[in-house]
């Protein structure tokens, strides 16, 4: 009888090594670096683009920054040369696949990009460069987004339709119908429950992943100056705060909205941009929003306030998009110019 209980014992407490404890909380994540939008400088400019950056995208875990070229190729820096560590103008890595120009990146920092070109979309293992999957596109397919578990990819473009596909069976999944014209932008919601899609209907749409279904219209009507007609607006750039509470919008108009995601109603706008905004981040603290202009500059805004915080110029034609990395401390935006430029967020050294 008591080997018998000591066996019992000893299965017991090998099942409870190897299941997780119901009871024991997630590991905390340390507090992010802190920043200074305030003095917000130019820090890094890579100039070996193979042709105008057209997109642009980042993992935090690979410590890594991709951009999508005109010309056909992905090229991406690794840590050591985004922080100066290794010099070069040039590009690290290339990703080479698509015959046309490259028109959308999708990462949710894992493993996989994907790229949108004219007639397919191509699904990379970053680490060694490796072609997983090749998905065929009837349309040219203009935006990506990543669901953050890295399992479904969705795309969009020149026609009404968004697909959304298995990433790792690299097969088509449901199909969302609900738009009038081309969607130009995409974006999960960081719990991977929504996606957001707008482009030139001038309307953005929630949808509930899990099943497909639309769950509302975001009233997102211009902000105009009064006694003026409000112009219709195309979407080009979407982004989720980090708690998954505000979506912020970009269009043609130039401002940048920032509606409630339960609701869909307008918390306030954004204006300074003087042209059409081509791409959005939020800070992963979610206080500050970067915002990419074709006015040439990068603005950063904080989103609780609506307060313009730093204009960021430097960039000599049209900004596609940005992203935070390092945790924060840096902005990497992608340009027209053939040029990706790194923004230090940190306040200066004291000499």
């Amino acid at each position: 009888m008591y080997g018998k209980r000591l066996g019992v014992f000893l299965l017991l407490a090998v099942v409870s090594r190897a299941l997780p404890s119901a009871a024991q909380p997630p590991a905390k994540q340390p507090a992010l670096p802190p920043i200074n939008p305030a003095v917000a400088r130019l820090d890094q400019t890579f100039t070996g683009l193979d042709g105008p950056g057209l997109a642009i995208a980042h993992s935090e875990a690979l410590g890594a920054v991709a951009a999508a070229c005109e010309d056909g190729t992905v090229q991406f820096w690794h840590k050591d040369t985004l922080f100066g560590a290794r010099s070069g103008s040039g590009s690290a890595n290339v990703l080479r696949g698509h015959d046309g120009p490259v028109t959308g990146l999708a990462w949710n920092g894992g493993p996989v990009l994907a790229a949108a070109g004219p007639g397919k979309i191509l699904l990379w293992a970053v680490a060694d460069g490796k072609l997983l999957h090749t998905l065929p596109a009837d349309k040219l397919v203009r935006a990506l987004a990543m669901s953050p578990d890295g399992k479904l990819l969705a795309s969009a473009g020149d026609d009404p339709t968004i697909q959304l596909w298995d990433v790792e069976a690299g097969k088509p999944a449901a199909t969302l119908r609900d738009h009038t014209d081309w969607v130009l932008c995409l974006e999960f919601s960081p719990d991977g429950k929504l996606l957001a899609s707008g482009g030139h209907d001038g309307l953005v749409r929630l949808w509930g992943v899990a099943d497909g279904k639309k769950v509302r219209d975001v009233p997102a009507a211009p902000v105009p100056p009064p006694k003026v007609a409000p112009d219709p607006v195309t979407f080009l750039s979407l982004a989720f705060s980090p708690d998954g509470k505000l979506l912020a919008l970009g269009g043609t108009d130039g401002q940048v909205r920032l509606v409630n995601v339960a609701d869909g109603k307008l918390v306030r706008a954004l204006t300074g941009h003087t042209s059409a905004v081509a791409g959005l981040a939020f800070h992963p603290a979610g206080k500050v929003l970067a915002s990419a202009g074709k006015d040439r500059t990068v603005r950063l805004w904080d989103a609780t306030t609506g307060a313009a915080l730093k204009t960021l110029e430097g960039h000599t034609a049209w900004v596609q998009g940005g992203v935070f990395f390092a945790r924060g401390t840096r902005l990497a935006s992608v340009g027209a110019d053939r040029t990706v430029r790194v923004w230090d967020l940190t306040d200066p050294a004291k000499k």
